[in-house]
């Protein structure tokens, strides 16, 4: 079958490599689509590292094609699927807590994590979740991004009739638009490209703001009383944005850092005592757990979450390294690899 093997950084082989072959315990998935995210961007670019070579890609829909006797699981041959593509130990501490997005195992070699740039895959049933025919496979692939942003709004404690500002409106911070209205918040987004402010009034936002000509804070404030807003989803890694965040935010407010920054040591720009004085809390979120990822399946099948306006472009193997490129840039949303076409 054909894999992209990411043999060290910038260098992504597209391969014939053996079909893997589902044990007992195990279900083979047909892939049918995966997103190219800015995990598989750090790990082409050399920004992150788990080793060398491996089949990167962990958000993947696809088609149930074969169940080994022996395998107990309710799943069926021609189930439609997402699949959660991050290996979960559930007997190292944090599994067994409840924070199995924390797990201590699943990014080791042993397990083969990832894996989505494949034309087949053979997991755990456990990590397979069905979507049925209402949700196309296309938008299946999405099911692992708005999982992390249902996480990050639990995190911040999101509750009905909340003021909550989005900082960054790429696709995970449209997704964590969506995610958040579902929860009864009212939604501001803020972003320096006018076109992506425009898709996320088109999404549902209350307001959008540019800060290269808009004090989005004062603005915010004015609509809240004087308070600034309740929480704040930092999906911008841009040192300036994490200012803006502490400048909207009320006082007892919180602020989820959702992105990973690149470079050296990034530090939080910003006095202690004002953390201490105004009793802000700071958090980060990383991952989702299998209850994130199961209600992310809900809200796409219910329709509450419409990611086909995401869909940028849909490469295959051939342009995959292209797609990769493309989808660093910011004049896309999400770029997937169509394994099939």
């Amino acid at each position: 079958m054909k894999a992209a093997v990411l043999e060290d950084v910038r260098m992504l082989n597209v391969q014939e490599i053996p079909m893997p072959v589902p044990k007992p315990g195990e279900v083979l998935i047909k892939v049918a689509f995966c997103g190219i995210c800015t995990l598989e961007q750090r790990l082409y670019r050399g920004d992150m590292k788990i080793y060398y070579p491996i089949v990167p890609g962990h958000e993947v829909s696809g088609e149930v094609v074969e169940i080994p006797e022996g395998t107990a699981t309710q799943l069926k041959p021609g189930d439609k699927v997402a699949v959660d593509m991050v290996y979960r130990c559930h007997e190292c501490y944090f599994c067994r807590s409840g924070q199995s997005n924390l797990c201590e195992n699943r990014f080791n070699k042993q397990v083969k994590p990832l894996g989505g740039f494949s034309e087949y895959i053979a997991v755990k049933p456990s990590q397979v979740y069905v979507t049925g025919d209402a949700l196309s496979l296309e938008e299946a692939a999405f099911c692992e991004p708005v999982a992390c942003c249902i996480r990050s709004l639990k995190k911040l404690n999101v509750t009905l009739a909340e003021d909550v500002l989005i900082i960054g409106a790429g696709p995970m911070g449209l997704m964590h638009l969506q995610a958040a209205r579902t929860m009864g918040a009212r939604v501001f987004v803020s972003d320096i490209d006018d076109s992506r402010l425009a898709a996320a009034l088109e999404l549902g936002a209350d307001g959008v703001y540019n800060p290269r000509n808009t004090d989005a804070a004062a603005e915010l404030k004015q609509l809240t009383g004087g308070r600034g807003v309740d929480a704040c989803v930092l999906t911008s890694p841009a040192q300036s944005a994490l200012e803006n965040a502490f400048q909207a935010v009320r006082k007892n407010g919180r602020v989820n850092i959702y992105t990973a920054y690149t470079g050296p040591s990034p530090t939080l720009p910003l006095d202690m005592n004002t953390l201490h004085r105004n009793e802000i809390l700071v958090t980060g979120t990383e991952g989702r757990t299998e209850a994130d990822f199961q209600q992310a399946v809900r809200l796409l099948t219910f329709g509450r979450i419409k990611v086909k306006p995401l869909i940028s472009r849909i490469v295959g193997f051939e342009d995959l390294e292209e797609g990769i490129l493309a989808a660093m840039g910011t004049e896309t949303q999400r770029v997937l690899l169509g394994t099939q076409i």
